[in-house]
């Protein structure tokens, strides 16, 4: 689209002109999930460099939350699946409106109406399985994970640590009761931070066999199947811009790109504009009658019962134990990455959330 083109050029000049910086703190559970990204958009854009700081989002909102209390603020733009903190967010006044490149493009609830954050993309979690596994041992559905061939097999993310899992096992429980989890619970996996790590580890061997929460995008090592009759879980990851943004044009150069025909259309997930179709090997959203991708946001905001719910996997489960997927080196090393990709912890929340 020439006229988004040609958008993206004035505002590639403006940023150059600002000086050529923006800084994004983006959820996430591997320090270098957003590595691809930033290289594309520096490649895009000469002269732009995009400083990232991936982080669990429950860690960034403490962050930003602190530094908004004192005054001061790092990120000029936050993409991530605490979608209740940019509701809280735009109510304190902290959010600039803007309505990017592809704003009108983005598909229904998908855009905040006056422009305070709009949908980068979606997110998703397919269970897998690993390839080598024989046939008859293959899950092909939830309560195959429970048969006893995969018991100590399987590696799961504590659910009680990533509200995005916590959602899962909330809808597995809507579907089939509560006893689906004390089952799986008896099955012994293997409890690990972030999702990262559980479904790379999928196929590495023989005590990896399954995953719950995976992204789509497995390697070579594992299978993935898209539940069509089943909890499917796909949420709307936001962006926004600070009104405080140190560099307000690269920030808008950002979020424009992003919303764009051009990079919407080359995302391999699924995508947040109407108009540019689906990622090839992926099924249209609009597809499939299991999938609301606004109840997640909806489940986000009742603050309270996601903390019942919370408790009450900590007492099926266990206490989550370990030290976060972005500072654990062991972790780190299976992604394989080095203590130079340590991501330092936030202070204490003040003020709490």
């Amino acid at each position: 689209m020439e006229r988004e083109r040609s958008e993206l050029r004035r505002l590639h000049s403006a940023a150059l002109t600002e000086g050529g910086h923006v800084v994004l703190w983006a959820g996430g559970d591997a320090p270098d999930q957003m590595d691809a990204f930033k290289e594309a958009f520096e490649q895009r854009f000469p002269g732009v460099t995009l400083e990232v700081l991936v982080d669990l989002s429950k860690f960034h909102d403490i962050r930003i939350d602190n530094e908004l209390a004192r005054g001061t603020l790092t990120p000029d733009v936050a993409m991530l699946q605490t979608t209740f903190d940019f509701e809280r967010w735009k109510r304190q006044g902290v959010l600039a409106y803007y309505r990017p490149v592809g704003f009108d493009a983005q598909k229904p609830g998908y855009a905040d109406p006056d422009g305070a954050w709009i949908t980068a993309f979606n997110y998703a979690f397919v269970p897998t399985y690993a390839a080598s596994l024989p046939e008859a041992q293959r899950p092909a559905s939830f309560a195959a994970f429970l048969r006893p061939p995969l018991a100590g097999r399987l590696g799961l993310t504590w659910p009680h640590d990533d509200d995005a899992v916590l959602y899962v096992y909330h809808r597995l429980i809507q579907q089939y009761g509560f006893q689906f989890l004390q089952t799986l619970a008896r099955q012994n996996p293997l409890m690990l931070r972030g999702t990262a790590v559980p479904a790379e580890l999928v196929g590495s061997g023989e005590d990896f066999a399954g995953n719950l929460t995976a992204y789509p995008d497995v390697g070579p090592k594992a299978k993935r199947w898209i539940p069509t009759d089943a909890p499917f879980v796909v949420w709307n990851q936001r962006i926004a811009i600070f009104n405080k943004a140190r560099h307000p044009a690269a920030a808008r150069l950002l979020l424009s790109y992003i919303g764009s025909a051009e990079f919407q259309s080359s995302y391999g997930g699924w995508r947040a504009r109407a108009d540019v179709g689906t990622a090839p090997g992926l099924p249209p959203l609009e597809s499939l009658s299991n999938v609301d991708v606004h109840d997640f946001t909806r489940w986000m905001s009742d603050r309270a019962a996601v903390a019942r719910l919370r408790g009450q996997m900590a007492a099926l489960f266990g206490p989550v134990t370990g030290e976060s997927p972005l500072r654990d080196l062991d972790l780190l090393k299976v992604l394989g990455l080095g203590p130079d990709r340590v991501v330092a912890p936030p202070e204490p929340a003040q003020p709490p959330y």
